[in-house]
């Protein structure tokens, strides 16, 4: 074995991987732009609406919606407002502690 070899062996034996806290473990699994997807198909489906429907009464095109849910666009907060509007729904912007997330 050559002296770096033992050096990244002796090194790597000493990192507590356990002192990693479960908040920090937590931030880095938040996901916004998820939570607003599901947010979105949550208010389509209590409204009972198909994506067309609700592109309808919102004004975004059917593809917009599409693409909201499947996370391929990350949406306005003008596109949120119009969907939570043809929801029945109010949009709320916050920002919240970290402990509310977990």
């Amino acid at each position: 074995m050559n002296d770096f070899q033992i050096f990244l062996d002796n090194s790597l034996t000493k990192i507590d991987v356990e002192s990693i806290s479960k908040v920090d473990a937590e931030t880095y699994k938040y996901d916004i732009y998820k939570e607003i997807r599901d947010m979105v198909i949550e208010a389509r489906n209590e409204s009972g609406l198909t994506q067309k429907e609700l592109a309808s009464k919102s004004g975004l095109t059917q593809a917009n919606i599409s693409n909201i849910e499947k996370g391929t666009t990350r949406p306005t907060i003008d596109s949120l407002k119009k969907i939570a509007d043809a929801t029945g729904k109010r949009l709320v912007v916050q920002l919240a502690n970290r402990e509310v997330m977990l």
